[in-house]
């Protein structure tokens, strides 16, 4: 996992270029403030998911991970929490992997927090572990975020 803000993208030069200019697509993209759903970058390469969505507390939040794809969570409006883990997964509880490239776990051992403010991100890549909205010390609340799915063959 590694963690920026998309204003500051310059001072985090180990990012992988092809990953930072995967970052740079979505950034021009969001600073054209798109409407929710699916927008190409690459194909199926690459692809950001703008949602709407709520944050909850920890109990109600799965964790999940990922084979094919990385996520780059981008914080829009809210504030958001994600939890994260560097322990392998546990039992999978879901495995939807062959549809949908995710697949849920009861927890994540020796978990560990960030709280992201507007344009900050996150990467996880593939099978990482990661508890995405989940809510901050305001509380629940609406969030607005994009999600830069990247196939690990695009890296």
């Amino acid at each position: 996992m590694l963690s920026a803000n998309l204003n500051n993208l310059g001072i985090v030069p180990y990012i992988a270029p092809k990953l930072a200019g995967y970052i740079e697509d979505a950034k021009k993209l969001l600073n054209g403030n798109p409407e929710s759903g699916r927008h190409d970058i690459d194909g199926d390469k690459a692809f950001v998911l703008v949602v709407d969505a709520e944050t909850e507390e920890l109990a109600k939040r799965r964790p999940e991970f990922h084979n094919n794809y990385l996520d780059v969570q981008i914080l829009i409006e809210g504030s958001e929490v994600l939890g994260y883990g560097h322990m392998p997964h546990g039992e999978v509880s879901e495995d939807l992997m062959a549809d949908k490239d995710v697949a849920f776990t009861a927890a994540i051992e020796d978990e560990k927090f960030i709280e992201l403010a507007p344009l900050d991100f996150a990467v996880f890549y593939p099978g990482e572990l990661h508890r995405p909205q989940v809510e901050g010390k305001t509380g629940a609340g609406k969030i607005k975020k994009a999600i830069v799915k990247i196939h690990r063959e695009a890296l």
